[in-house]
């Protein structure tokens, strides 16, 4: 059925609606570009000093540490474990306490959950033995201990002989 001249001027207009589009819209990126192209480099372009970009970084870690105070301690613990070329598997403090009972590996005494850190009796991570010494920084080689317990045995294995007997 061959076509009706209405429908190939149908057909004409919309392909030639499609074809102005594109180039009015081109013409008029152009155009826009061409006027305030010195305002997009100074806008989009701000030159900042390597000494600005370090301190920035800083204000940003810091404040992450902050408002995430287990998970700076998590990747400070994995740093230095894996730069003493000891093993790190991933573990959170709550887990540990929770399978430990909340009681103290080193001395043995419950541990209270609402003491907060400069309390001497407040909670701690131990590592059993040492990360110096080459103990490795996963859930096998960890207890729970009071923070003065855990001070007091600084890099011994004191808290060691007490899982054994």
């Amino acid at each position: 059925m061959p076509y009706s001249d209405k429908e190939k001027q149908k057909a004409w207009n919309k392909a030639y609606e499609k074809v102005r589009k594109r180039k009015c819209r081109r013409a008029y990126q152009e155009a826009y570009q061409k006027a305030y192209r010195d305002a997009h480099k100074r806008k989009t372009r701000r030159v900042v000093s390597k000494e600005e970009q370090a301190e920035r970084r800083k204000i940003y870690a810091k404040n992450y540490r902050k408002a995430n105070p287990e998970k700076a301690r998590l990747h400070s613990r994995k740093r230095r474990a894996l730069k003493l070329g000891n093993g790190h598997e991933t573990y959170t403090e709550g887990y540990i306490f929770e399978r430990d009972g909340w009681i103290c590996g080193i001395c043995g005494r419950k541990i209270n959950k609402r003491l907060k850190y400069p309390d001497p009796y407040s909670k701690s991570i131990d590592h059993i033995i040492p990360v110096i010494r080459g103990g490795a920084d996963a859930p096998i080689n960890i207890q729970a201990a009071h923070l003065r317990c855990n001070l007091s045995k600084n890099a011994g294995c004191g808290g060691q002989l007490r899982l054994i007997g």
